[in-house]
């Protein structure tokens, strides 16, 4: 043995007899010590001698600890000793030693080693027999298996004391609760072994003056509820520390008052739960069918789900009881009722999940019962039509469970409601709904309730799809002419025709320059739509894009122009204000055409001769574009013009003395500003 063993505490009783074993412990020069250990089946707690405690040099610590022995006797011990080995793997090393038996030895105890792999929780076993006959047989092959690896099962209880006959005083169960030696309590949960019954017990303290969100924390969660038997009383209480939580109160602050009149009449009540039961068994005999019916409810407050097994045997009897049920509270997030109840759909197909894996029998079928048709709807619904929150727990729904089997209840006849509103323990002690589930359960099918899905029913969460039809106006017109000013005269023949005037006669400056500004307005209209829509509303509006720069704006006409920083100049106001041209075939062809007037001049000529009316964007790089697609300028490839330079003066060519010749500034003196400030 090579733990290292820390002393914490003290004491045992010295006329206890314990089987121990001679071992060796290793000081700390790694030398033997021969002693006696103590074997045990994994308990946290066990009696040594005192001479052992000595030999293991083990402090001991003076303190009143009361000792339950093997009767309803009760002894204090004045010394109590706790020695704690440092071995992480010790509960691992237990459960592992009864899997590893169940494998090497399962085929000769077959019923024993399922019982090893399925119903021992750390070293404790809850498992049963449908009959008499099969009890004790499975309690003869479990001792034999064990048996095998040295172990000895002990704590011996049932509800039929047939199948404690044989067995030693140390073998059964004696530890009592309640005052009641048929109370046991078996993984935290109470059971009367008498008429075979879960029951509770709750201990209520006289309550102080000042309530804390501490106080009201640490009584709650002694209400030991695993199998959410009683979780109508549990989410009572879960919405009351909800809204503490919401009032973000510290942990030991008061309550205000209301709160702590809500929690001193919850808490009054609690003792009340002591006279609820719920039978254990939740199979008749003879079962011949085995069925699951689950319920979801929610309500602006909580929502949860509880699930009844349905047993039909060969005599045509019928039994339901509940099994298992849990409860949440709403998210403090608004959410309609309808994702509410979808996420009550969404607890019990996880809850069913883990039932029909914990189950060894065969189920018969499972039923998934709703009172919210628009639920039903949303799982009958593909979920790529329906918006994210809904899509994903419908999705997860349908992937666990089949929408055949899910069908609706009225609200009255769903024992779920109960959890979503939440009870009071002296209104759960009223006959309800909640223990067997409703009445027509015990009925055949036939009078169950149905309800036939409506695909008229206009279903909330559905993704809206927009159908827009548009007939795209054709600009073809705008593409047939290559040149820019026979455009402005075909259109402005068009215009004409439209208006029924004199066709022949010669076009005017006028219709001319009408003819202009309505294919410059049309031109923007197309490209910058966006930014047009926005100064319209606010002329003062920023805008993004290329056009953040030149401050555009929208003239009397209706143009786009640019609105530079030279309105104070001299210049006309297409000058100044040069009409905007987006990338586009009519701006090149503006571009040829200033660049046909200007005698094919070059780049930046060009670029200067447009900017005289009209500012494109990106305009160097359209000008250079359109440039090297002029047939004649790549035909002559003209060369770049190269002045003659002119005779510098006499004055500045001539030698002389300094200051012979003097030039005049007639700007003033320039400041030239040193290094140094001064």
């Amino acid at each position: 043995m090579t733990e290292h063993i820390k002393p914490i505490a003290s004491e045992l009783l010295s006329n206890d007899l314990v089987i121990t074993a001679q071992i060796n412990i290793l000081n700390d020069k790694q030398q033997p010590i021969r002693c006696r250990a103590l074997l045990d089946t994994g308990s946290s707690m066990n009696f040594i001698t005192e001479e052992l405690a000595k030999s293991l040099r083990i402090r001991q610590n003076k303190c009143s600890v009361p000792i339950g022995a093997l009767d309803t006797l009760t002894t204090t011990s004045k010394r109590h000793i706790t020695a704690t080995i440092t071995s992480t793997d010790a509960p691992y090393l237990a459960i592992r030693c009864l899997k590893q038996l169940a494998e090497d030895e399962g085929h000769r105890f077959p019923r024993a080693a399922q019982v090893l792999q399925r119903d021992f929780y750390v070293d404790d076993a809850l498992t049963g027999a449908e009959t008499k006959d099969e009890a004790l047989t499975l309690r003869t092959e479990l001792t034999n298996l064990l048996q095998l690896a040295g172990l000895n099962i002990r704590k011996w209880a049932s509800n039929d004391n047939d199948l404690l006959h044989g067995l030693s005083l140390e073998e059964t169960n004696h530890q009592h609760f309640l005052g009641d030696s048929q109370t046991l309590k078996t993984l935290g949960v109470l059971w009367n072994s008498s008429d075979d019954s879960i029951l509770y017990s709750v201990e209520v303290k006289p309550t102080p003056s000042r309530v804390t969100k501490r106080i009201i924390s640490s009584e709650i969660a002694k209400i030991y509820d695993p199998l959410g038997l009683l979780a109508p009383v549990i989410v009572r209480a879960k919405m009351l520390l909800q809204r503490i939580w919401s009032s973000k109160i510290d942990w030991d602050e008061s309550l205000p008052i209301e709160l702590h009149t809500e929690w001193e009449r919850y808490y009054a009540q609690l003792p009340l739960l002591n006279n609820v039961r719920f039978p254990r068994k939740a199979i008749i005999e003879s079962a011949m069918e085995i069925e699951l019916h689950g319920f979801c409810d929610a309500s602006e407050k909580a929502y949860g789900a509880c699930i009844y097994l349905r047993t039909l045997n060969t005599n045509g009897r019928v039994w339901t009881q509940l099994l298992t049920a849990k409860s949440k509270v709403a998210p403090l997030k608004c959410q309609t009722i309808p994702r509410l109840e979808l996420s009550g759909a969404l607890l019990l197909t996880s809850l069913m999940s883990t039932i029909q894996q914990a189950l060894s029998h065969k189920i018969t079928r499972t039923i998934y019962w709703t009172d919210s048709t628009i639920v039903l709807h949303w799982l009958n619904t593909s979920p790529h039509t329906l918006k994210t929150f809904v899509a994903n727990r419908v999705s997860e729904i349908q992937t666990k469970t089949s929408i055949r089997d899910w069908r609706h209840v009225p609200t009255d006849d769903n024992p779920a409601d109960l959890i979503s509103r939440g009870q009071t323990p002296e209104e759960f002690l009223r006959p309800t709904i909640w223990q067997h589930g409703p009445a027509w359960l015990y009925q055949s099918e036939g009078y169950w309730p149905t309800w036939a899905l409506t695909p008229q029913m206009e279903v909330p969460e559905q993704k809206g799809a927009i159908c827009l039809s548009t007939n795209p106006p054709d600009y073809c017109l705008l593409q047939r002419y290559s040149s820019w000013p026979k455009l402005i005269r075909i259109i402005a023949r068009c215009l004409r025709w439209k208006q029924k005037r004199n066709r022949a006669a010669p076009l005017t400056v006028t219709e001319l320059r009408i003819t202009h500004n309505k294919l410059i307005k049309l031109l923007q209209n197309i490209h910058f739509s966006e930014e047009i829509r926005t100064l319209q509303k606010d002329r003062n509006a920023a805008i993004k894009g290329k056009l953040t720069r030149l401050n555009p704006f929208i003239d009397k006409e209706g143009i786009l122009r640019v609105g530079g920083r030279l309105s104070h100049s001299s210049m006309t106001f297409a000058q100044k204000h040069p009409i905007v041209l987006p990338k586009s075939s009519v701006t090149t062809r503006i571009i040829d055409h200033e660049h046909k007037i200007h005698m094919h001049s070059g780049t930046q000529a060009t670029l200067y001769a447009v900017r005289q009316r009209y500012w494109p964007v990106d305009g160097r790089s359209q000008v250079w574009r359109a440039i090297k697609g002029c047939v004649r300028c790549c035909c002559a490839q003209p060369p770049p013009v190269e002045y003659v330079m002119g005779n510098l003066p006499e004055a500045r060519v001539t030698e002389s003395r300094p200051f012979t010749n003097v030039g005049v500034d007639y700007c003033g003196p320039f400041h030239i500003q040193g290094k140094t400030r001064s």
